[in-house]
């Protein structure tokens, strides 16, 4: 993207819910005093927002990303507001941040699954990656294993969601490898 000017095909919107899912989780690590969340989270959140702020230099239609991104910091500071100044207590707090980054990383790591239904129905496999696909899946195991561990739902929960769909991405990848299939 950087080095052709072209955002064509550049997912934005999963940047921006990495950035999000970032800064909740950063905050949801300081909440539970757990350094080894925070300090992923934290760094998950710089590149994301690496990658946000990229896109937007680089696109040439700024305020579809531009209007998104206001819209989530309002969201992120109408919460944090909420659970400042309403809910109060800190256990219904560190909940109300494990609960919203168990809802954006189970968009993240569910959305993969609608590029298995695809290739299902293209027969092919032709666009996905086995690196990726191994590297997803070692992620989310890890992160799987990492919350059964701490006994965190809102942190091995999503991951059972990734382990699945990169499981299924897997498994179309051997089914179907990356040739077009030429009946169709």
């Amino acid at each position: 993207m950087i080095k052709t000017g072209i955002t064509k095909n550049v997912p934005f919107i999963f940047f921006f819910l990495g950035m999000m899912n970032g800064v909740v989780g950063t905050i949801y690590g300081l909440m539970i005093s757990n350094a080894t969340l925070l300090y992923i989270n934290l760094l998950a959140m710089i590149m994301s927002a690496v990658g946000v702020v990229s896109y937007i230099a680089m696109t040439k239609s700024k305020s579809k990303p531009m209007l998104q991104v206001l819209f989530g910091s309002i969201f992120l500071l109408l919460n944090h507001w909420y659970c400042v100044r309403i809910v109060v207590h800190e256990v219904q707090v560190t909940e109300q941040y494990g609960l919203m980054m168990f809802f954006i990383s189970l968009v993240l790591l569910a959305s993969p699954a609608l590029e298995v239904i695809e290739c299902m129905k293209d027969k092919s496999a032709e666009g996905m990656s086995v690196a990726m696909i191994v590297g997803n899946l070692s992620c989310s195991l890890a992160w799987l294993f990492y919350g059964i561990l701490l006994k965190d739902f809102f942190v091995y929960a999503p991951n059972i969601v990734g382990v699945a769909t990169n499981l299924g991405k897997a498994v179309v990848k051997v089914i179907y490898g990356g040739k077009k299939d030429k009946t169709a």
